[in-house]
């Protein structure tokens, strides 16, 4: 069974979709990745990759009607450059699905994936965010280094577990658009923030290296064939 690693945020324009692309580009160096769009309403991943938004009521009826997914999965599912994408879902899909069809999705692509990366929307008002933070295996909520943004992310982090029963150390944080590292600043973020945490420099190049080396520090290839998470007590990426 593949790993499922959500991108998640208290709110909206931190870079999470950003950091998804990024994450899974590196992941499927190693490993069979896909990234699953599951912003609701407002999808991006497809514009990234310039492929078509994908209807997925077949989806919703093989769930309705307890289908195989195989069949209808197969047409959302596109590969460019060895990484595999399933798009997101439009507002049509937006008013049909609910959670357990959601975590129908997540249950096939972890059956078929070494890694299913999965760009969420911000918040906990979405069906589609709770199936997917229900089925993480890590949550990455990312932030970016405002106070109020900080702030955020530690109360909805502890909402989040407390409420939707989920171990809080599933949660790693990424500040992201970090543009300097003051002491003050860090000993701020550091304590508002129990999670491990890890930042992203601001600039597209930045967010791909930096992303690679949170990659290198979290994932291990041991002498198998399958990357295992390995426990780190880095304070994060310089």
């Amino acid at each position: 069974m593949g790993k499922v690693i959500s991108i998640w945020s208290a709110g909206g324009g931190v870079g999470k979709t950003a950091v998804a692309i990024a994450l899974a580009e590196n992941l499927k160096k190693n490993r069979k990745t896909v990234l699953a769009d599951f912003k609701e309403i407002t999808p991006h991943v497809h514009r990234h990759f310039n492929l078509p938004l994908t209807d997925k009521s077949d989806i919703y009826e093989a769930v309705l009607n307890d289908q195989n997914l195989e069949e209808v999965m197969e047409k959302h599912l596109h590969r460019k450059n060895g990484l595999w994408i399933m798009t997101g879902f439009g507002l049509d899909s937006f008013m049909e699905f609910e959670a357990r069809h959601f975590s129908a999705v997540l249950d096939f692509l972890r059956k078929e994936f070494d890694y299913v990366v999965v760009d969420t929307y911000g918040g906990i008002f979405l069906s589609s965010v709770y199936s997917a933070l229900k089925h993480s295996d890590v949550i990455f909520a990312v932030s970016t280094q405002e106070a109020v943004n900080i702030e955020d992310t530690a109360e909805m982090i502890g909402f989040v577990s407390s409420r939707w029963v989920i171990d809080k150390n599933k949660f790693k944080v990424i500040i992201n658009e970090m543009l300097d590292k003051k002491s003050a600043e860090l000993e701020f973020i550091q304590k508002a923030l129990e999670n491990e945490i890890f930042f992203v420099r601001q600039g597209q190049k930045n967010v791909v290296r930096d992303v690679g080396r949170i990659v290198k520090t979290l994932f291990c290839e041991p002498q198998g064939k399958r990357f295992f998470l390995k426990e780190v007590k880095l304070g994060g990426v310089n």
